[in-house]
């Protein structure tokens, strides 16, 4: 009988920047700033909330997030970065917009 061993960031060679932005979307999918394209699964932003995305985001962090522990439980680092991320999306997926223009010029 195997034991399965857990997944880690740690355990693969990859690009700290690289596996921060992903940590900071993944935060942000998961507390409604960013949402995942039911079609192509790509993050887009929904319609603005009252709060800022700072403020928004804050109110959410729990330290035992895996995204937070990426950023060694510096949670204005990872604030810093959401807000990075939430604001190179748009408010639709970018296929979808594709799809759609391509359909005007037929």
């Amino acid at each position: 009988m195997q034991i399965a061993t857990p997944l880690t960031v740690t355990s693969q060679k990859s690009d700290p920047q690289a596996v921060k932005q992903w940590a900071a979307e993944d935060f942000a999918i998961s507390v409604g700033l960013l949402r995942e394209c039911p079609y192509h699964g790509q993050p887009y932003k929904p319609s603005p909330k009252g709060l800022s995305i700072r403020a928004f985001a804050a109110a959410h962090i729990d330290p035992l997030d895996p995204a937070v522990q990426i950023f060694k439980g510096d949670t204005d680092q990872l604030l810093a970065a959401v807000e990075r991320v939430v604001r190179d999306y748009g408010d639709r997926c970018v296929f979808c917009a594709a799809s759609d223009q391509e359909e005007e010029f037929d």
